[in-house]
Order: C-alpha cells, then structure tokens, then sequence
C-alpha cells in the first residue's frame, strides 16, 4: 500500500504517503459526507460506484459524518416507517444499522481511512447511550481495516514520504462536520471565511452537514523569516449528501419547508507531483453522476 492511516491523538489523524519525485505520480483520495446509509433516500448505487473507483484507484477514503441517519427508531419523533430499508426492520433496530454499514463498507476494507461523527451519529449517543460509530468501526477493524474513528472536528496531517530519499513535506486538512442551516443563498460559504479567521495553519478545510457543494479558494500572503513575501491558497470544500430527498417526492419534510434540490456526490482529492514547483500539489474534483 503507497499510504498508511494512524491515529495521533483526539483529534489528529495522520496518513503517511510515499511519492515519487516524477510528472505522473499521483495518489487519490475520495472525501465524503452525509451518506445517510440506511435511509431509502441514500443513493447506494453512486456511493459503490465511487467506492469501486476508489477501489481501483487505491484511494483512501475520509467520510466526516452522518454517514448513518439513524431515525427510525422507536421513539424518535422523526421517525417515518416509509423511510424504513427492509434490511433495519428488525427489532434490534441499532445494531441492524452497524450491520448493514459493514456489510456495505466490507468490500473496501483496505481504503477506508477515517470515519468522523456527525449530528445524526451524536443523537443516538445521547439518546441512547450507544456509538453507531464506535460499532462499526470495531466490526471494519476486525475485519482487517486499520480505519481511524474520528471526532465531530479534527485534523488529517499528509506525510509525503519521498521513494528514493529527498525532500519530506507535509499538508494540513481540518474537518468538521458542520452546523447550521447553510442559508438559501449563500450556501454556507460565509462559513468559509469565518473558519479561515481561527484556522490560519490549516492548508484545507473540509465541512459537511448542510448538503451543498461548493469549493472557495481564499489567498493568503506570509512573511518567512528571511524577509521573503510568500503566497499560498487555503482550498474550503463543502462536501454535498448521498441523499436525495426531492427527486420523485411529492411530498415529506423537505418538500413541506420550501427546500430546493441539493447536489449528489463527493469530492476527490488528487494529490500529484508538480515539477514545476518541486512540491506535492493537490486538485480537487467533484465525485458525481
């Protein structure tokens, strides 16, 4: 495998990766959230799809929460047995959730990197004093996947490891999986520029949670030691759902508050050699139809 996944604290993960200092040398990421897995809603047939090229890719893959959406249970006020997969129909609703996640996520064992909890994971935790999460990462753990389990916010440290010795270098993502409505019009992006404010270190910033997809380059000027004046970019990426609660509805909750179509999808992270500036720059591309 060209990359490793460590937990280094509460809330750092490292992935190490080992490059190669030549024009065609990449390594892929797939960055997800919102995949609300057991909800009838939840594209399955996107997510495999992306997975597979995942998969083929030998990509790793950070998913930062709500991948479970967990709402049918008994009790829940926002439970709706219309929503209900024939697989979570079962009396020991919860861990019919942990065992249709691994079964799903099995077949990628070997990419899967870092799993983070969103609002829809920490509600049953409080409610019901149970981590959908922790289940099923011991289940992908015991199945061979050194997958990291991650907080609601914490940071991806790259380490880019040179084949053949060289020059080590390293990128700094933060993550969080979101807050808040978005807005209907700005979309959460005035997010982006408040998280730019408190994350200054940060060479990418990831957020969840609200369904929308968007990428916002903010331009930044340092001052190193030696007097020289240096520019860089922090990438903001609003990571989109699975879930696609218009299309084909003639009603429900969304439909009822006036919500419009949100995008489908994920993100890829494409990390490559650039000869140009001697550096492992990153691209970022939609993962779509």
């Amino acid at each position: 495998m060209a990359w490793t996944v460590e937990r280094q604290s509460e809330v750092s993960t490292a992935i190490r990766v080992e490059y190669e200092r030549k024009t065609g040398w990449e390594q892929w990421g797939l960055l997800s959230a919102d995949r609300h897995i057991d909800n009838v809603h939840s594209d399955l047939s996107l997510q495999r799809l992306h997975l597979d090229q995942a998969k083929e890719r030998n990509a790793f893959v950070i998913d930062i929460g709500d991948l479970f959406c967990a709402m049918q249970g008994k009790g829940d006020r926002r439970s709706s047995k219309s929503d209900l997969r024939i697989e979570n129909k079962d009396s020991h609703y919860l861990n019919s959730l942990v065992e249709f996640a691994h079964n799903f996520m099995r077949p990628y064992l070997e990419n899967l990197a870092l799993l983070a909890e969103g609002n829809h994971e920490t509600a049953i935790t409080k409610h019901n004093e149970y981590s959908l999460l922790d289940g099923l990462v011991y289940a992908l753990r015991q199945g061979g996947s050194n997958v990291v389990r991650g907080g609601y916010r914490g940071y991806v440290r790259f380490y880019f490891e040179p084949r053949g010795g060289g020059k080590r270098m390293s990128r700094l993502a933060y993550y969080h999986h979101g807050h808040g409505g978005g807005g209907p019009v700005s979309k959460g992006i005035i997010q982006a520029s408040r998280k730019a404010v408190y994350m200054p270190d940060a060479d990418y910033v990831w957020t969840g949670h609200i369904h929308e997809q968007w990428s916002f380059p903010i331009e930044r000027v340092r001052l190193l030691a030696s007097g020289k004046e240096i520019r860089d970019t922090q990438h903001h990426l609003q990571l989109p759902t699975y879930k696609d609660e218009y299309t084909n509805q003639g009603g429900g909750y969304h439909h009822e508050t006036g919500k419009p179509p949100k995008p489908i999808g994920a993100w890829w992270i494409r990390f490559y050699y650039s000869t140009r500036t001697g550096r492992v720059e990153a691209q970022f591309l939609p993962a779509d139809l």
